[in-house]
């Protein structure tokens, strides 16, 4: 069972970090549209402070994960769950919230279902 965990865990890093790519070409496409003036100077550091809180709670995941003991977990469904319960605090700012959560949450639960298909076959 701690394979299955350490694989689905794997699985959630490489996901977590396709993310951070993701976001980190999103923050590279904002500072073009400002240079170009495509985009206004409020949206742009709007935008800029949204990323740097999605990034900071996706880091803040992948050190939790580093820290984990699968064997804690008897299975993915149980991990993935106590994962998005302990998450919530890195991505919650003055009590709301923030939509790098469900971001992430999707990512920890994709790999979840994929590790629950691929066992079964």
């Amino acid at each position: 069972m701690v394979r299955k965990m350490s694989k689905y865990l794997d699985i959630v890093k490489i996901e977590l970090q396709d993310l951070i790519n993701d976001i980190t070409e999103y923050i590279e496409a904002s500072h073009k549209d400002h240079a170009n003036r495509t985009i206004k100077s409020f949206i742009y550091h709007g935008n800029l402070t949204i990323y740097e809180k999605q990034l900071y709670g996706i880091k803040e995941t992948l050190k939790l994960i580093e820290e984990l003991d699968v064997s804690e977990y008897e299975t993915p469904q149980e991990l993935a769950k106590a994962l998005k319960e302990q998450i919530r605090p890195f991505f919650t700012t003055r009590g709301i919230l923030e939509g790098g959560y469900s971001l992430t949450v999707k990512r920890i639960e994709g790999a979840r279902d994929y590790v629950i298909k691929t066992e079964k076959k």
